[in-house]
């Protein structure tokens, strides 16, 4: 993805799928001034080959400091109702965040006319095969 690379491995237990592993941001896509995040949304997604999403998870994250080294930590859990006759399964993530260059900057008060660095917003939905 354009913002972020995910790292994970994938247990299937009983009737349920856990995902586990990091979410690494794309330093060299982010602005340099970028060092807080907030409001970060994480989803996984279940789908079948044909793209119809069997199960989601999302994960809301707390303001936290930017850092491209440690990620941020990431455990899912997907569970189906029903699976698909298909062994094809996908997993497949989307994300939303806001970075500001100062962690007590509120994201929602945006000043685009002053020039000022102020707030970048990101958004990308699960990629589709």
């Amino acid at each position: 993805m354009r913002y972020w690379d995910f790292s994970y491995v994938n247990q299937v237990e009983n009737d349920h799928y856990l995902i586990h592993g990091t979410a690494y941001p794309r330093q060299e896509n982010l602005p340099g001034w970028g060092k807080w995040m907030h409001n970060l949304w994480i989803t996984a997604y279940l789908s079948d080959e044909e793209g119809r999403v069997l199960a989601r998870d999302l994960k809301v994250y707390p303001t936290q400091e930017l850092d491209s080294q440690a990620g941020v930590p990431m455990e899912f859990r997907l569970k189906p109702e029903k699976m698909p006759s298909s062994e094809e399964i996908f997993i497949t993530f989307g994300y939303r965040m806001q970075l500001t260059e100062d962690r007590y900057t509120d994201p929602s008060r945006q000043r685009p006319l002053t020039g000022e660095k102020s707030v970048f917003f990101a958004s990308e939905k699960a990629l589709a095969r």
